[in-house]
């Protein structure tokens, strides 16, 4: 863009070396507009360029405060306009940021550049005005299937082995709570395939493991859904203490069982409807047991509460429609008067485990490992816990085919990610 300029100082340089002096004052009236409007194009053309980096700087803002989403957004948005403009430009600029009333949240940013040339047309500076809104895009609510509560801890959801999460239901969300760096990690050629991922911090993947589709970019952590929702009964006398059973056929009753209820060897067992408290101990089986349930809610409470399942057993178990807990084949309550529930539990082995309903272990680490097909294809089925860590060479195929099951699905668990951050304009 210098070269016409040049050229036009060459011109009249050449204009006042001549001996004609008349044609002298009549080209210095006339270079003056010229090197101006040649001069304009210049400013202009670097004036467009930092307005379209304060486009940029103003886009990142908006969609930083309105991830945000607390009172708290506007510093946010505008310490990234600030660190933003600083690093792109040097031009003075300020901006103001605006929740409106339908939920999306808008910036509009100014800055004024001083010209190089224009003054000699009485232009000292271009005014550059920028305007940016972020707003959710709607989109049906996708139901979650997986739930990792807890929101700090490294590799809150793990994967590894030959391992493999597949969502076949189109509907279903992956969530992950923590912001750690990874918050998913999956490696060998474990996969993750549904229909939406929501992990608040980083992935990462080894090997030839994978995720599909790419987390939501604007994900932001969902409270437990669960959280204070239910009134949790509380466990009657014992009718059953430290119970167990190994080999032959066994109906269990709903009832209080204390000290946990440990199921070994070759042992069918058959649990009739209704409400299984299980108190101050765990839920076990071991070896080749086929155990069977259509209409059971096991309620895990006390000191040591938790799960324990390993072995070849078959587990088929379908969840209530009544009672305390409609929709829950498992609800933990982490903290009772007798004591804190474990830490941890665990579903291992080789057996297949068809679970119809909600898998609910606030507070634990759930464990999944397995060489076999780990989860049958139930209907419908969600995991949620603290973290989940699913190991072994088996599959887990989680559907949410909501036609096709009678358990009735708590609204939270519909809730869904409710959409995606997205500039409208």
């Amino acid at each position: 863009m210098l070269r016409p300029l040049l050229a036009a100082y060459r011109l009249a340089h050449s204009f006042f070396r001549r001996e004609d002096g008349s044609i002298v004052p009549l080209f210095a009236l006339a270079i003056v507009p010229v090197i101006g409007f040649v001069g304009a194009s210049i400013d202009y053309t670097r004036a467009n360029g930092l307005k379209a980096k304060l486009q940029s700087a103003l886009d990142a803002a908006v969609i930083v405060g309105a991830r945000d989403g607390t009172s708290n957004r506007d510093a946010i948005a505008q310490q990234t306009f600030g660190a933003n403009v600083a690093a792109q430009t040097n031009a003075a600029a300020t901006a103001t940021f605006t929740l409106n009333a339908d939920g999306s949240y808008t910036g509009t940013a100014t800055a004024a550049v001083a010209t190089d040339f224009m003054g000699l047309l009485g232009v000292s500076s271009v005014n550059l005005a920028v305007k940016a809104t972020a707003a959710v895009a709607t989109k049906p609510a996708k139901p979650f299937c997986v739930m990792a509560l807890n929101t700090t801890e490294p590799a809150a959801l793990q994967l590894s082995g030959n391992s493999s999460v597949q969502i076949s239901a189109p509907d279903c969300t992956i969530m992950v709570n923590s912001n750690a760096v990874p918050a998913v990690d999956t490696s060998g050629t474990a996969s993750i395939n549904s229909a939406e991922n929501c992990f608040v911090g980083t992935t990462r993947s080894i090997g030839n493991s994978s995720v599909t589709p790419s987390p939501d970019a604007a994900c932001k952590p969902k409270p437990d859904p669960f959280a204070n929702k239910y009134d949790k009964p509380t466990p009657g006398p014992c009718g059953y203490t430290d119970f167990s059973a190994s080999g032959g056929t066994v109906t269990l009753q709903p009832g209080v069982y204390c000290g946990g209820i440990n199921i070994s060897g070759q042992t069918t067992v058959t649990f009739a409807p209704g409400l299984y408290v299980v108190k101050d101990g765990v839920l076990s089986s071991s070896g080749g047991s086929v155990l069977t349930g259509n209409g059971v809610t096991f309620f895990l409470t006390g000191a040591g509460a938790g799960l324990q399942i390993s072995g070849t057993a078959d587990w088929h178990l379908v969840a209530s429609s009544s009672g305390p807990f409609p929709g829950f084949i498992f609800f933990l309550d982490p903290t009772s008067a007798s004591g804190n529930a474990a830490s941890t539990s665990t579903l291992s082995g080789s057996g297949e485990l068809y679970f119809e309903g909600i898998i609910y272990l606030p507070q634990q680490q759930l464990t999944v490992t397995g060489n076999g097909t780990t989860l049958a294809a139930a209907p419908f089925t969600s995991y949620i816990a603290d973290t989940l860590k699913f190991n072994g060479n088996g599959s887990l195929t989680i559907n949410m085919d909501l036609s096709k099951t009678t358990v009735p699905i708590p609204a939270a668990i519909l809730a869904g990610t409710g959409g995606l951050l997205r500039l409208v304009n």
